[in-house]
């Protein structure tokens, strides 16, 4: 008899607490859904320490071993941008201090490992906010770290602990600072797809996905990640806010055009547009897109511009990055009105005046 009722006092146990796995696992699933649904379509803030970890030592490793001359050219900048000094100080006082030993292992990481694939791994296996600890332990079973792991392991355990992490610290207060600065130029809610949807008169059937700016203490050269369809991206510090907001309103531009830059008619017309010796040098000399790719990076550069200055971020347009961008959002500013003309009838008939179509 006494075994029979512990036989029931078992399986009510067991199925009190099937019950209570079930209800936590609902109640997870209903977290994770809410944290989705609550996302951002734009974050800016200070770089993951994930992030800075493998940046941070190939910029010591450029700025002592590979570039040091590039590096060197950069101490103008410390004289009038006591922040940007703390960092570049340090990048040497660091190196200074290593044995042979610390600067070979540096030398051999760098020369098997990118520092922008390593940083991307994590945060693509969902580890971009991990903590030191948890990063060594990532990099002792991840396969992508199979090449040299104790070395890494041993090096990025020691180089973390005593010297990025304190700096990390110590400038992720000027990061936020500037973060907020650039924030702070729109409003706190402020809408950017509904607000590029009204300037553009295009509505869009989808919402582009996600996108990252990290600002880092970095002059020289950026960094591109991808987080399942969100798009990642470093922000070097002498980057303005207008900079960075051209930036923001550039990558948010590209599905905008699309409506219109894969159709026939246009395709046809850009073709033309190949006899620009100037436009198709530049093309040819270090373009990485197709040809329509090409001209819909130069349009949609412009509009960035022109929607700095639609917002009020910016009071002109600038200097032009690429060789027409500049034209075209003067273009916007002095003639386009999406309640009388469509952004792709203003577009076309743009290019055909510049290009003598």
């Amino acid at each position: 008899m006494l075994n029979i009722k512990a036989s029931r006092a078992i399986r009510l146990i067991v199925l009190l607490g099937a019950v209570l796995t079930l209800s936590l696992l609902v109640s997870g699933c209903s977290s994770w859904l809410s944290l989705k649904t609550e996302s951002k379509p734009l974050v800016i803030k200070p770089e993951d320490f994930s992030v800075f970890l493998f940046e941070s030592s190939e910029e010591i490793y450029r700025a002592n071993v590979k570039s040091s001359q590039m590096w060197a050219s950069l101490d103008e900048q410390t004289v009038w941008d006591s922040e940007y000094s703390v960092h570049y100080s340090w990048l040497y006082e660091t190196y200074s201090k290593w044995d042979d030993h610390r600067r070979s292992q540096l030398a051999e990481i760098m020369t098997d490992y990118h520092y922008q694939q390593m940083a991307e791994r994590l945060i693509q296996k969902e580890k971009q906010t991990a903590s030191p600890d948890e990063i060594i332990e990532f990099m002792k079973r991840d396969r992508f770290f199979g090449k040299n792991r104790n070395t890494l392991v041993d090096f990025y355990s020691w180089y973390g602990e005593n010297y990025a992490l304190p700096h990390y610290q110590r400038i992720v207060p000027y990061l936020k600072q500037k973060a907020d600065i650039t924030a702070g130029r729109v409003e706190k809610d402020f809408d950017i797809i509904g607000f590029m949807e009204k300037e553009t008169g295009i509505k869009l059937k989808k919402k582009p996905e996600a996108l990252e700016l990290m600002l880092n203490m970095r002059l020289i050269g950026a960094a591109g990640f991808n987080r399942d369809k969100d798009s990642l991206y470093t922000m070097r510090w002498s980057s303005s806010p207008e900079i960075i907001w051209a930036t923001v309103f550039n990558e948010f531009g590209t599905p905008f055009f699309r409506t219109f830059t894969g159709s026939w008619s246009f395709k046809f017309m850009a073709r033309k547009m190949k006899k620009d010796e100037q436009l198709y040098n530049k093309f040819e000399e270090d373009v990485p897109y197709t040809w329509e790719g090409w001209i819909e990076k130069n349009l949609n550069a412009g509009l960035a511009r022109y929607l700095n200055i639609r917002k009020g971020i910016a009071r002109d347009v600038g200097e032009g990055v690429y060789n027409f961008d500049k034209e075209y959002a003067q273009a916007l500013v002095k003639g386009f009105d999406p309640q009388k003309t469509s952004l792709e009838d203003f577009t076309v008939e743009f290019l055909k005046q510049r290009f003598e179509i």
